[in-house]
């Protein structure tokens, strides 16, 4: 696990973060951590930082660094031991990570509606793994092998040697032959499974898209090495798609047609999500960054219940988001206590990571009143301004209340004083509120030189007494409406 993040320096947004311990949070990171950061505060930074931990690619944060300073990049946590990155090199590196972000789509996926030949190579690597890459090694000898002999038999004159050449190439096919035999027993294998779950993971995210088959590009006169660049192929409402360019005359669906954003993005998770199940995550840490863009809100559910499901499972879980409402979601799914909360901020010199008090920052406008209300109540106040806080309350937690309550007589735009004559004239069911009519002439008055800054009263010491008189009398008329 990593246990904390205890300095960033001059690598994007982040010019000089130093943790440091406050009562709220004492920089240790839990099982389940969840970092909300306003977008352009440093969370892909915080992602890069994590997928260059895994790889020691140390090229991966110098392209993040900071432009404002021609300082050297330092990162140092701690996992059970301190990890350094310092001189463009990594102390040691955290192999178990696996990071979802904006760039998995690119690297492995397609670009725009397009396969390059870099996504295939990286497709290959990702789904075939290290073992894929010894099997290409060998076929790769023997294929070179194979073409140098073929090249010496045409060009041979002598035609005995020319025999002995052809011995040797037949020996070298059969080689070849072998080995891409074992080739395609591994390789299709693992195809099928990811197959299998991929699909499994569209039917709740896409149903209406399906991946058919791992492919790759045949035909003459292409290289023998064209197999090591696999694609993927998918029907979409039980046509095929093509990643090319469009066909007008043979009108084959394309992909820049007939796949929108949310599509292309849902696709990439389900990626994700299919290999971490064949991977299997029990003692992985996963990073998460921005899994729900603008375009999957329609997915959203989906998304937070493959989340959970994914953080009470793996050996630690981060969720970088720039969207709040996700995160409380995201938080109401778990229990908050298995949460830590966590914040990018920028403190004016850098961006920094903080304690984050989700449930308050997320609270609606009454619900926050009504919060300040209960705290006076509970341990009451000490200061001049927290008691004038707690008048200015009065008034949009009765408004707020009243409002949701008779929001079929109300108009949304109605204050307080608007109300009570609202009620004195009422025929509907408003009138119900008559026997508090008084009562709410009494707390508008007391509150309404409060919301005034240029009354004389502004300048008069609050009585204690006076202010838990009222509030008290908020309470009941609470109890009434």
């Amino acid at each position: 696990m990593i246990e904390k993040i205890i300095e960033i320096k001059n690598i994007g947004r982040f010019i000089d973060y130093k943790l440091k311990s406050s009562n709220q949070w004492n920089g240790e990171l839990k099982q389940i951590n969840l970092i909300y950061a306003p977008n352009g505060s440093g969370k892909t930074t915080l992602a890069t930082i994590f997928k260059s931990l895994k790889t020691e690619n140390g090229s991966l944060i110098e392209i993040k660094k900071s432009s404002i300073t021609d300082d050297e990049s330092i990162v140092r946590l701690k996992s059970n031991h301190i990890i350094e990155y310092k001189n463009k090199y990594w102390s040691d590196i955290i192999s178990n990570i696996e990071v979802f972000d904006i760039h998995f789509v690119e690297d492995y996926l397609f670009v725009g509606s397009t396969l390059k030949k870099q996504n295939k190579v990286n497709l290959y690597k990702l789904i075939l793994g290290q073992k894929g890459i010894e099997f290409k090694n060998e076929c790769k000898t023997l294929i070179s092998k194979k073409e140098s002999l073929l090249k010496r038999v045409n060009s041979a004159i002598n035609e005995e040697n020319k025999l002995a050449l052809n011995a040797r190439l037949t020996q070298a096919q059969k080689e070849l032959d072998t080995a891409l035999n074992e080739y395609y027993s591994y390789s299709n294998g693992i195809f099928e499974e990811h197959i299998k779950f991929v699909n499994k993971y569209l039917s709740r995210f896409s149903p209406y898209i399906k991946l058919t088959e791992f492919s790759y590009q045949k035909g003459k006169g292409l290289s023998d090495f064209e197999i090591f660049r696999i694609y993927i192929v998918f029907e979409i409402h039980g046509r095929q798609v093509h990643f090319n360019a469009p066909d007008l005359v043979r009108k084959i669906p394309n992909a820049k047609y007939t796949m929108s954003e949310g599509d292309k993005s849902a696709v990439a998770f389900c990626f994700f999500l299919a290999r971490l199940e064949i991977l299997g995550y029990n003692d992985k840490i996963i990073v998460f960054d921005d899994p729900l863009s603008s375009f999957d809100y329609g997915r959203k559910t989906t998304t937070i219940f493959n989340l959970a499901k994914i953080a009470h499972n793996c050996q630690q879980f981060f969720l970088l988001t720039h969207d709040i409402h996700f995160a409380k979601e995201f938080n109401d799914k778990l229990d908050f206590n298995d949460v830590l909360n966590l914040k990018i901020s920028d403190n004016g010199l850098s961006s920094i990571i903080t304690f984050h008090d989700i449930y308050n920052e997320t609270l609606s406008g009454l619900q926050k009143d009504l919060q300040t209300v209960k705290n006076y109540l509970s341990n009451g106040v000490i200061s001049e301004a927290e008691r004038r806080e707690v008048i200015r309350c009065v008034r949009p937690i009765l408004e707020g209340i009243i409002k949701t309550k008779y929001f079929d007589v109300l108009d949304n735009n109605c204050w307080l004083g608007d109300i009570i004559s609202i009620i004195n004239k009422s025929t509907t069911r408003l009138s119900n509120l008559k026997p508090i009519y008084t009562d709410l002439i009494e707390l508008n008055d007391f509150t309404k030189a409060y919301h005034h800054s240029d009354s004389g009263i502004q300048n008069d010491l609050i009585n204690d007494q006076e202010l838990k008189n009222y509030i008290n009398l908020l309470m009941q008329v609470i109890e009434k409406i």
